[in-house]
C-alpha cells in the first residue's frame, strides 16, 4: 500500500517521496498504462488532493533536511532519499574511496550522483549501466 511517504522507485522522480513528486505527472501516469496497480490506486485514492496540488490550491510539504549524529560527526540526510548529503561531489568520491577500503562484506558505493530533490550528492552501490537501463525502462 502507498502513503505518501512512499518512495517512487522507477522513473524521472525515482527515489522521491510522493508527496513531493509533481502532481501533473502522477496524474499523467494515471491517465497512461502503468503496471504499478498499487501507485495507480494511490493515484485515484488522492486524485482530489492531487489536482489541487496541481492547481496551486494546496502545497507539497516543505522539504526538510534531517541531521545524522555519528558520534561527535553530524551529517545531514535527504529528506526524500533518506541519504547522507555530500556538499561536492568531490566529497562523495572521497567518501566512496574510504569506504572501499573498509574491510566488509555486502553491497559498497561505486559512483557517487546528483540528487535532484536536495541538490546535494549521494553515493549508491547501482552501477551507472544498470541505473540506465531501468530508467529506460521506466520511460516506456
Amino acid at each position: 500500500m502507498y502513503t505518501d511517504n512512499t518512495l517512487l522507485t522507477w522513473g524521472e522522480y525515482q527515489f522521491m517521496k510522493l508527496c513531493r513528486v509533481p502532481a501533473d505527472y502522477l496524474i499523467r501516469l494515471s491517465e497512461r498504462k502503468c503496471t504499478d496497480q498499487n501507485l495507480v490506486k494511490y493515484i485515484k485514492e488522492n486524485m482530489d488532493k492531487l489536482k489541487a496540488r496541481r492547481d496551486g490550491k494546496i502545497q507539497a510539504p516543505p522539504l526538510e533536511l534531517k541531521f545524522k549524529m555519528s558520534g561527535v560527526i553530524v551529517q545531514l540526510v535527504c529528506p526524500d532519499t533518506d541519504k547522507i548529503i555530500f556538499i561536492s561531489q568531490k566529497d562523495a568520491k572521497y567518501e566512496i574511496r574510504r569506504i572501499q577500503q573498509l574491510v566488509q562484506e555486502g553491497k559498497k558505493p561505486s559512483r557517487s550522483y546528483e540528487c535532484k530533490k536536495c541538490g546535494g550528492w549521494h553515493l549508491t552501490s547501482m552501477p551507472y549501466d544498470e541505473w540506465y537501463a531501468i530508467q529506460r525502462l521506466s520511460v516506456r
